[in-house]
């Protein structure tokens, strides 16, 4: 029955040491202070928010190189032997003038080109001409002129090679291209 009642002790002291040694290890949080899981919690939000502000920033940039992709890869096209602007073209132009307002760091050139008919000088003469409706109309839009540049290649870059009206067509153009 001694024996019994010293392994009881012991048995006892061990458990209260057990008890003790496993509650010191988590720590309960005093008044005012954050728990263990309330701070991890909170460290999950905040990786949460930047992630999202990381992925907008993104969305965004990528956005932007959208926007000045479709700046540069759509023309104004005209007519035969002609440069002045069609309802089409003033629309595009619309869009890039809105384009240009709101980035008031872009600079652009504006190109003109021609189709294979006609001299190589009457060519040059006509993608200025071209070129120079484009940079009127967007001047008369409210774009700077020292953000703009004029260019004529005439007929020397082709967008479409051939000689069929649809390739005529195509070439006949006002292209641009941010600095």
């Amino acid at each position: 029955m001694k024996k019994f009642a010293i392994f009881a002790m012991v048995a006892a002291l061990c458990f209260s040491m057990a008890m003790v040694a496993g509650c010191s290890k988590q720590k309960v949080a005093g008044p005012g202070e954050l728990s263990a899981e309330e701070q991890a919690r909170l460290a999950a939000e905040r990786e949460r928010r930047l992630r999202e502000a990381r992925l907008a920033e993104e969305q965004a940039r990528g956005g932007e190189q959208t926007m000045r992709e479709i700046f540069e890869n759509q023309d104004v096209h005209f007519d035969y032997d002609r440069y002045d602007l069609s309802a089409e073209a003033k629309q595009i132009l619309n869009d890039k003038a809105q384009f240009l307002s709101q980035h008031p760091e872009v600079t652009v050139i504006v190109e003109g080109h021609c189709d294979e008919r006609g001299s190589n000088s009457y060519n040059m003469a006509l993608g200025e001409k071209r070129a120079r409706a484009c940079e009127q109309y967007l001047m008369a839009m409210g774009v700077a002129s020292d953000r703009l540049e004029v260019v004529s290649y005439g007929e020397e870059r082709p967008l479409v090679p051939g000689n069929t009206e649809e390739a005529y067509a195509a070439n006949r153009r006002g292209h641009f291209v941010i600095k």
